[in-house]
């Protein structure tokens, strides 16, 4: 009996990684006859992403970063340093490479201070100050998502995902509650991936709504992967009930010992105040190697409740 079950559970394991494996080859021929993509489905997108899925433990890069905000442009250059799940250190510079700020994540605690002439000072406490900053919720996971190239927010054990795809990628689109097609007019089976999500009810009827909805159930989420590496191109976030969004986009991607790793980023969030832009590329990396995270205070900085 004990023998039977091994032979099934090996006969299972080994179809899917076959399944997996012609995914990719299967698709490249059909992409270059001109047809679509093979249909897959959730669990099966799922699948190919965990085979390819980049994998470390720690992470050194140097990147060059461009913002552009409401309050005007700036770039800089920014040494990072990530422990899986456990901090992360960065160390920020203006182009003449003279350190102006300094910032320590840890699962629970945020600390940062700035060393720029006229505006020294120390901030320490939770995400609340870095979410506000960039105008959308934050977390470490996020961040770590964000830098560690990991689909943000992308819950393979738990998640309710609807597959789709999208020229020459795939889409897995979240499932939401009822309420979310009242606010956009469209249920989630009749969503596609580059649908604009906007309110569609009057005023007054999406004010009473929200009021009776948590924040959560009117967040909607998709995730893009290519269609023959599944590689986590994009993810895509909604937020309907604070009227704003947060697109990520990841490319360049190169081989490495671990996997496929992307070189070039970047975020929009768009806001009802404004939008802001945020992209960098990697200079400089390194996996595998233990860093130290040096974080002291200078003497006689003033402390602040935010950024």
């Amino acid at each position: 009996m004990m023998r039977n079950r091994l032979h099934i559970l090996s006969r299972i394991v080994l179809g899917t990684f076959i399944v997996g494996s012609l995914a990719g080859c299967s698709n490249e021929k059909r992409l270059a006859k001109g047809k679509p993509l093979r249909n897959l489905n959730a669990n099966q997108v799922l699948t190919n992403f965990d085979a390819v899925e980049f994998q470390w433990d720690w992470i050194g890069m140097k990147i060059n970063v461009d913002v552009d905000s409401p309050e005007g442009n700036q770039s800089f250059k920014a040494n990072v340093r990530m422990a899986k799940d456990s901090a992360i250190w960065m160390s920020i510079s203006p182009a003449l490479g003279v350190e102006v700020a300094r910032i320590l994540l840890s699962p629970d605690s945020v600390q940062f201070f700035s060393k720029i002439p006229g505006n020294k000072f120390f901030y320490t406490g939770n995400y609340t100050a870095l979410s506000d900053w960039a105008d959308t919720p934050l977390e470490f996971q996020d961040v770590q998502a964000i830098l560690g190239a990991q689909p943000m927010g992308l819950d393979k054990e738990n998640g309710k995902y609807i597959a789709r795809t999208d020229d020459k990628r795939y889409a897995l689109l979240g499932k939401y509650k009822r309420q979310v097609k009242r606010v956009i007019g469209i249920n989630d089976y009749a969503l596609t991936p580059e649908d604009s999500l906007n309110i569609q009810l009057p005023t007054k009827r999406y004010e009473r709504l929200r009021n009776r909805t948590d924040d959560e159930d009117l967040l909607i989420q998709r995730h893009w992967f290519d269609g023959l590496t599944f590689d986590p191109v994009q993810d895509q976030f909604n937020d309907l009930y604070n009227q704003r969004s947060l697109t990520l986009n990841r490319s360049e991607f190169e081989e490495s010992e671990n996997g496929r790793f992307p070189r070039a980023f970047d975020v929009l969030i768009q806001t009802m105040d404004g939008d802001m832009t945020l992209e960098w590329d990697i200079s400089r990396i390194r996996f595998g190697r233990a860093y130290d995270f040096p974080f002291t205070i200078p003497e006689n900085y003033e402390q602040r409740t935010g950024f």
